[in-house]
């Protein structure tokens, strides 16, 4: 039996006689990103050329980076366990094409200290990032990103679209599938849920709702570009399917094949479909498999 499904037979363990501890201890595990990502070396000189500066979000010195010379400005928003400098293929695409790419690093990832924070800490940030850097040409999100980036614009972020990468549909996303590795039981993922809430969101039992990508769609007006690996083993690729659904003729998807959950951020045909949809095309000619 591998560590994490030696951990998830201990919360099980615990779960029946003492659900409260039980969530907690899920809850911890939960929230680990697993310390900070290093930059990959390919990618060391684009981040060391970013324009850095650090502001306070609630308990956090938040890391934030700025490229190009402030011209056109696109936001980044990166995914769980991840960092800013992942986006680097986008933010070289985006510089070569004369936009000026913003990027943060969340808490708890990469160089801004933890603990974790929440989808609320996170729509703080570009509201500040907002301020700095004006009106946003597109919003782009990766993975858990994306569904990050789908609750800022619904709360008032000023982007002309949306690109969303692999991206998270359900907030519940990264409960379920972390409580799928670790083979918890029902008692003990309701558990861990209850204890989300609690830690997180004052006990709010809604959050699973107003939190996902689908929630509110009639209020989401602007075009939305979707790319999603049909290979994804870690979103799957049913995420995207649902938050297309949900914004109809706003929204197109593109599939692609071979490019896995992160692979995608460097794929040629993807960055060339994010270029020209964040530069106005309207419909995106479909990339391989789309």
């Amino acid at each position: 039996m591998n560590t994490a499904r030696l951990a998830g037979a201990a919360v099980n363990a615990v779960a029946l006689p003492a659900p409260g501890l039980a969530g907690a201890l899920a809850r911890r595990l939960w929230a680990d990103p697993r310390g900070p990502r290093p930059v990959a070396a390919e990618d060391l000189e684009l981040h060391g050329s970013a324009r850095t500066e650090s502001f306070d979000v609630g308990r956090w010195k938040v890391v934030a980076y700025a490229w190009g010379d402030g011209a056109r400005p696109v936001l980044l928003v990166h995914g769980w366990r991840s960092r800013a400098a992942r986006l680097a293929p986008v933010i070289r695409r985006l510089l070569e094409l004369g936009y000026s790419p913003v990027s943060w690093d969340a808490p708890g990832h990469g160089s801004t200290g933890g603990p974790v924070g929440t989808v609320l800490d996170a729509w703080e940030v570009m509201r500040l990032l907002q301020d700095r850097h004006g009106h946003f040409a597109a919003v782009i999100g990766h993975s858990l990103g994306a569904l990050f980036a789908v609750h800022a614009l619904r709360e008032g972020l000023r982007a002309d679209r949306a690109v969303l990468v692999s991206g998270v549909s359900d907030f519940g996303f990264l409960v379920s599938s972390f409580s799928g590795a670790l083979g918890l039981r029902p008692r003990a993922v309701e558990a861990l849920r209850r204890a989300v809430e609690r830690h997180y969101f004052d006990g709010d039992p809604t959050v699973w709702t107003r939190f996902s990508a689908t929630h509110a769609p009639e209020s989401f007006d602007r075009p939305v570009l979707l790319l999603h690996g049909e290979d994804d083993a870690y979103v799957p690729i049913g995420e995207s399917l649902r938050t297309a659904a949900a914004f109809g003729d706003r929204a197109r998807l593109v599939r692609t094949r071979g490019t896995g959950h992160s692979g995608i951020l460097a794929d040629e045909a993807v960055l060339g479909l994010v270029a020209g949809f964040v530069g106005g095309a309207a419909d995106p000619a479909p990339a391989q498999g789309g």
